[in-house]
């Protein structure tokens, strides 16, 4: 959305006098001498429970909505655009926890069969114009260890869509 490269970038742009007075206002502090660095709000942002991120992500984008900041971007002056998606998060040569999903292949060279363990996700994201907003997030991960059939998109959809 600032069309920063890195974490860095971020914290090196927006460290200069207005950005920080644009904050202070918008938090409504008197005074504001500096923003957190990036590895401060890493640190902040990984301590919290997840539900509770989804509940500040919900809130936002519910009101961009209801101050109409987004009527421009309907479909037919009307609809939303609302894209889903699935995406690796991580992929790991050894079991990482009892929630990974598990691809099997054989390596043409050797002929040895290995297995990769590997975390996903389906996203629901709003399209306004050029730009997505995430609108909901359903980790695709097996139950337990020993389950017959695997999660997969098309059941992490059902779940999304109660979203």
């Amino acid at each position: 959305m600032t069309g920063l490269k890195s974490m860095r970038n971020m914290s090196e742009s927006f460290n200069k006098e207005e950005c920080i007075k644009n904050v202070g206002k918008v938090l409504g502090l008197d005074s504001l001498e500096e923003l957190p660095h990036y590895d401060t709000i890493n640190d902040f942002l990984s301590g919290l429970d997840v539900n509770e991120l989804e509940k500040i992500r919900t809130y936002m984008i519910k009101e961009l909505l209801k101050k109409r900041s987004l009527e421009s971007y309907r479909i037919e002056g009307k609809y939303w655009g609302v894209i889903i998606d699935g995406t690796g998060l991580h992929t790991f040569h050894e079991k990482h926890c009892k929630h990974c999903l598990r691809r099997a292949y054989t390596n043409k060279e050797t002929g040895e069969t290995n297995v990769l363990y590997m975390h996903h996700v389906l996203e629901a994201k709003l399209v306004v114009g050029d730009m997505v907003f995430s609108i909901a997030s359903e980790f695709i991960e097996n139950e337990s260890e020993n389950v017959s059939k695997q999660d997969c998109e098309l059941k992490a959809f059902d779940r999304l869509a109660k979203k």
